[in-house]
């Protein structure tokens, strides 16, 4: 405050100099001396105020240095203060007290109250200002009251003269160097306090509203400043307001672009950032997870983004726009969730098809079988349904994550599917088991049964029908021993198949056993049978045909069959020895075969005819 004081006393001294620089000294030769007009010793006076100088410079010498470097010339005339005045010095006053009941009104402190600092210096000021008082003095003593009366009288005479008309125009000059200068002042002011206020947010862009507010705030400190340095100064203050103005709005026109520029640099950043995060998090989390828990934590995710988006952002932008925002976020972000919904998905079919794959093996290993015997159905069935309730067991256990799928069924069905087809497998392999015992039992049988019923067991030649009997006994045992051994697995088409087997291949064992049976009775009557070919072979010529050649060979050998101990055997039995004699018998196929041809056919037709007539 004591500085402005200065600054308020200080145009009427420069008023004065100019009154001086304007007097001409042609106008004022006779009898003026210009010492009148000579200012007086100037002491600044700062209380409140304390400085640290270099080198042990005092006030005054940083006073001096101070104005040396500032000087103000504006055409021919010199305004620097060391020109104004003879001697410029320059004293400092600490603070008189240090309460705030003192400080606040210093009327009511006592000498004793006053700081040690403050009464040495105030008390070196009037020491100063009683060694520095002189009176005016005009040609070497002082000026007299007569004498001080004609300079004022020159004053107004030289003045209603129009001596003094261009005071204003000098003083116009000077005013606008005070305007420029405080406006530049106050702007920089107003740039470096709105810098500092900004400093608070480290460089990040602010909102719009809030560096309005910031901008108003500082302006308005800024014009105060600059109607305390143009105090008294009405005109000049009004144009600097101006200027200020002007000034301060292009200043902050242009901060405003930055800040907005910022602002939209800072939201792409943001959400990029927010959706890497928000990507980061989706792809640790832990799959395959329920569905609705998946749900649950993308609507967290979702949610979390949006609050880092709007902590981040949100005071910088309006409501509609940070609404905009959110949704271009939220755009973003459900495209992640789809995604990571559709693997999660997949993870969970990917657990429903090992499951269903475990299921199985469990049914596999229930139904294993380890002795590759066969097994009897009712063991199959009860293993088969052990390993069905195992394996659905195991599916169900494994794939619980995945109970709330829609593919679920499917994937429960489908399992269901490969089981039956398992137990289709099970039933084969079983099968094939039956088939290979069943093989190798029948062949077992068959042996037996060739052993039995071969000469060392059934010597030949035997009555047929004690031969048919022990043979059909023999038939019975096999067959029986094939039934108490494969029984269990009649179900089975290849247990009918190779029952068919066996009781064909001892069907044929028996044929050939006749056979022999037969060879052997042809052995015991070989000598009646020669006989009964050389008369064959004397008379065949009187039989034209195949049928009567044959007949006759039949009853050639019956008779020579009928003498003897073959006259005791069955007829059947002798029918098949004569039967055996003559298609075994090459000379006497020859003479049949001469016999052969399509008359020998036709007559031998009607002879089996009259033959049968002759049966009957």
């Amino acid at each position: 405050m004591r500085c402005l004081v200065f600054y308020k006393g200080l145009p009427v001294c420069l008023q004065l100099f100019a009154l001086r620089s304007q007097m001409s000294k042609a106008k004022w030769m006779d009898d003026f001396n210009h010492d009148l007009l000579s200012f007086p010793p100037l002491i600044w006076v700062v209380q409140d105020f304390v400085q640290q100088t270099d080198d042990g410079e005092t006030s005054q010498e940083w006073l001096h240095r101070l104005m040396t470097t500032h000087t103000r010339d504006n055409d021919d005339y010199d305004i620097s203060l060391l020109s104004i005045f003879k001697h410029v010095d320059c004293h400092t006053l600490f603070l008189p007290a240090t309460t705030k009941h003192l400080l606040s009104d210093l009327s009511r402190a006592k000498e004793e109250d006053l700081t040690l600092d403050y009464r040495r210096e105030r008390d070196s000021l009037i020491q100063k200002l009683r060694v520095g008082l002189v009176p005016k003095e005009k040609n070497e003593r002082p000026i007299t009251g007569p004498e001080l009366a004609g300079l004022l009288q020159i004053l107004v005479d030289a003045a209603n003269d129009g001596s003094l008309s261009q005071i204003p125009s000098r003083w116009a000059v000077f005013s606008q160097q005070l305007e420029d200068t405080a406006t530049e002042d106050c702007l920089a002011f107003y740039e470096a306090e709105l810098n500092a206020q900004l400093q608070r947010y480290a460089g990040e862009p602010v909102n719009a509203e809030l560096l309005q507010g910031l901008h108003e705030a500082v302006k308005e400190k800024a014009e105060k400043l600059l109607e305390h340095l143009l105090l008294g100064l009405k005109d000049t203050m009004v144009t600097a307001a101006e200027a200020l103005s002007r000034e301060i709005f292009t200043k902050y026109h242009f901060l405003h672009e930055m800040n907005e520029k910022r602002i939209k640099l800072k939201l792409t950043e943001s959400q990029h950032r927010v959706e890497l995060e928000t990507e980061e998090t989706l792809g640790s989390l832990p799959l395959a997870m329920r569905s609705s828990e998946l749900q649950v934590l993308l609507s967290r995710v979702v949610e979390d983004a949006v609050v880092k988006l709007t902590s981040v952002v949100g005071q910088l932008i309006a409501d509609d726009m940070l609404q905009t925002q959110i949704k271009l976020l939220q755009s973003s972000v459900r495209k992640l969730r789809d995604s990571i919904t559709l693997k999660n998905s997949k993870a969970l079919e990917e657990v429903m098809s090992a499951a269903a794959s475990n299921a199985v093996e469990k049914f596999k290993q229930g139904t294993y079988n380890k002795e590759h015997q066969p097994r009897s159905q009712s063991m199959i069935e009860r293993l088969i349904s052990n390993g069905r309730a195992d394996a659905v067991k195991v599916y169900v256990e494994e794939s619980e994550l995945a109970e709330e799928e829609a593919s679920y069924e499917a994937y429960t069905a489908l399992l269901m599917h490969r089981i039956e087809e398992e137990e289709k497998l099970v039933h084969k392999q079983n099968e094939e088991l039956v088939k290979r015992v069943a093989k190798s039992k029948v062949e077992d049988l068959l042996e037996r049964f060739r052993a039995k019923t071969d000469s060392s067991h059934l010597p030949l030649p035997r009555n047929d029908s004690d031969l048919v009997s022990r043979m059909s006994e023999e038939a019975e045992k096999c067959e029986q021993s094939y039934v108490e051994m494969l029984g269990d697995f009649s179900i089975y088409q290849t247990y009918t198949d190779h029952l068919k087997q066996l009781k064909t291949g001892m069907l044929a064992t028996c044929q050939r056993r006749k056979q022999e049976n037969v060879e052997a009775y042809t052995h015991e009557v070989e000598v009646p049978l020669k006989m009964a070919k050389q008369v064959i072979y004397i008379s065949a010529g009187k039989y034209s045909t195949e049928f009567s050649v044959y007949q006759f060979m039949r009853d050639v050998c019956l008779i020579n069959l009928n003498e003897g101990k073959p006259e005791q055997w069955p007829a059947s039995l002798k029918h098949d020895i004569i039967k055996h004699f003559i298609q075994s018998d090459d000379e006497l196929q020859k003479i049949i075969q001469s016999r052969q041809g399509l008359w020998s056919t036709v007559v031998g037709f009607f002879q089996w005819l009259v033959s049968l007539f002759r049966r009957a």
